[in-house]
């Protein structure tokens, strides 16, 4: 059985230059045509029939939106590795024999349920248990020039982070320490090169590190086979954390009338 947790919270005392953009006082609610921007990540993996059981973590109850599959809520708790774990914990407590996770941003409002099938039914085509997408530079430009998104280079080529994760229910509660080491070093590929050791970094330096080096030394550590899923989607890693991405995205929803 799969479940998702959507991480729509976040450190309560960062400031947020979309919130003073917007006048919106949580990310996650910020309308785009129409509706809250994660009503539209909801509404993706929602479409997804793969996935049987979805909980929202960081919006009140007085925040609760209605949408046209039951989706479970959990209170924010103030930072992204609390907010996981706990959205993982109430997941398994209301569905105990959930075995796969789908974690995903709040802030990824262009993807499809198509996309979200993609991604899930690629994960349960590979043999592992630990999975993240990544969109290769071309992809993401053809699709969004103007996306400011940042790129890491290895030898494979130039790749952007997605916003969606597969994790098995065993890896994830095993490994709870070094994913809290990664999840503080998300926004840094030097960060979490340097948990994979000296020669890693070298390699990474020197742009002679591959995904598959990248991927033997992450399984090794964790103790559970990781891969990279390369997305012929650019909309996984079109995440809104500027107004001008903003605006792209309202502008792309607005053209697609939804």
């Amino acid at each position: 059985m799969i479940g998702a947790v959507i991480i729509a919270g976040g450190d309560p005392g960062a400031r947020d230059v979309l919130l003073d953009y917007t006048g919106v006082p949580k990310k996650a609610m910020i309308p785009i045509a129409g509706k809250a921007m994660v009503h539209h990540v909801v509404e993706a993996l929602a479409g997804c029939s793969l996935i049987q059981r979805i909980v929202v973590v960081g919006l009140e109850p007085t925040e609760e939106m209605r949408f046209a599959v039951p989706v479970d809520y959990v209170a924010d708790q103030g930072q992204m590795l609390e907010n996981a774990l706990t959205g993982m914990e109430h997941l398994i407590t209301v569905e105990p024999r959930v075995e796969q996770i789908v974690f995903s941003a709040a802030d990824i409002p262009l993807i499809t349920a198509e996309i979200v099938g993609w991604f899930v039914e690629t994960c349960l085509g590979m043999e592992a248990d630990v999975f993240y997408s990544i969109v290769e530079r071309s992809v993401m430009e053809k699709r969004f020039p103007n996306s400011g998104r940042s790129f890491r280079t290895l030898r494979d080529g130039s790749f952007a982070g997605g916003d969606l994760y597969m994790v098995s229910r065993e890896a994830m509660t095993a490994n709870l320490d070094f994913i809290r080491k990664a999840l503080a070093s998300r926004k840094s590929m030097w960060g979490l090169v340097r948990l994979l050791g000296f020669m890693t970094l070298f390699r990474f330096a020197t742009r002679r590190l591959t995904l598959a080096q990248v991927e033997q030394r992450a399984s090794k550590i964790l103790g559970y086979p990781g891969k990279a899923v390369i997305a012929p989607y650019a909309e996984l890693a079109m995440d809104v954390d500027k107004p001008h991405q903003l605006d792209l995205v309202r502008a792309e929803l607005q053209r697609a009338g939804a």
